[in-house]
């Protein structure tokens, strides 16, 4: 017989998984910001009318980016829902307003840098080959060459196992199988192809086999903490610590070639974890690399998300005011 308790509880969970843990995050964040407002100016949170919101768009706008806003309305709308309230958002006047915030205080994000094939290689070469810098050099290449995400980078493993991500070394090259990712929700299972490179000081599957051997890794995370002695740790890497690699060897790389300290710590500011993704995908388009092929190592659904940033590598090198003889 169906016990209604457990059924209900399935479906919570269920229910929970239909959104990322980040999603989840984020909303659980967005609303408590809401109902923080909502207590100061002592109006109803949940339910909240559309005069409400209407009244706090306009109260954060400037405050905050439109993209943020925007975040924070899905989740007072998902919040409701939860609840079981409608709040109805179609209405003239939040419409009106929330169009006029838009105009009004509606900026370009702020993309980070990608991490070119040059920048890469003077970066990886400025590295020390001391554990840490091993380890480093293996995450930058293995990260660019996959075009990986910092999540995905900093949760694969070794070995396979149920539920991970994981790297299975071959004759050819490496072969990273995700069990899971952010364009994979639900959990369909991607294949990352990484060949060997051309040049033994930038190839990722000796790269990636130098660190295994120098840390003695056989199962487990492949890309672990190493503490300030040169202790290697038993802990993956957090996604934030992939992007403070980065942050390193951008200034390894930029003091290598003559810059000042101040210099190269300013360059590493506009770069962060998808900067190896978004290298490699501008690189290869730089290189003419076919842009369904682009697509496939970038596990894209759709070509529009390819395309942009192969417009950001022919933005000079393919203009037509180039080529009209100025």
């Amino acid at each position: 017989m169906v016990n209604p308790s457990e059924i209900a509880q399935k479906a919570a969970s269920y229910a929970e998984a239909s959104q990322s843990d980040n999603t989840r995050k984020a909303y659980a964040s967005d609303w408590l910001v809401f109902t923080d407002w909502c207590r100061v100016q002592q109006v109803e949170a949940l339910p909240a009318s559309p005069a409400t919101v209407t009244a706090w768009i306009i109260d954060t706008a400037g405050k905050v980016a439109v993209t943020t806003q925007r975040r924070r309305i899905s989740a007072i709308q998902d919040m409701h829902k939860q609840a079981g309230h409608h709040l109805d958002l179609s209405g003239g006047a939040f419409r009106k307003v929330w169009a006029g915030v838009r105009r009004t205080h509606g900026r370009p994000p702020v993309k980070k840098a990608a991490f070119l094939t040059p920048a890469l290689r003077n970066a990886v070469n400025a590295l020390p080959d001391s554990l840490t810098g091993i380890r480093d050099r293996a995450l930058l290449l293995v990260g660019f060459a996959g075009a990986m995400r910092r999540t995905e980078l900093a949760a694969v493993e070794v070995s396979p196992r149920d539920g991970a991500n994981w790297i299975e070394e071959g004759a050819d090259g490496l072969t990273v199988h995700l069990a899971r990712s952010k364009g994979d929700q639900e959990g369909a299972g991607q294949r990352i192809g990484i060949p060997f490179g051309s040049n033994p000081s930038t190839c990722p599957v000796r790269a990636y086999r130098a660190w295994l051997q120098a840390a003695g890794i056989t199962e487990g995370p492949a890309f672990r903490s190493i503490n300030r002695h040169g202790t290697l740790g038993g802990d993956a890497l957090c996604d934030h610590s992939v992007a403070l690699v980065i942050k390193r060897a951008i200034v390894a790389g930029e003091i290598a070639n003559g810059a000042a300290k101040s210099e190269a710590a300013a360059t590493a500011r506009r770069f962060a974890g998808h900067s190896l993704r978004s290298g490699l995908a501008t690189s290869a388009a730089v290189h003419e690399v076919a842009g369904h092929l682009i697509q496939r190592q970038l596990r894209h659904k759709k070509y529009e998300t390819t395309s942009g940033y192969i417009q950001d590598a022919e933005l000079l090198r393919k203009n037509a005011a180039g080529m009209v003889g100025l």
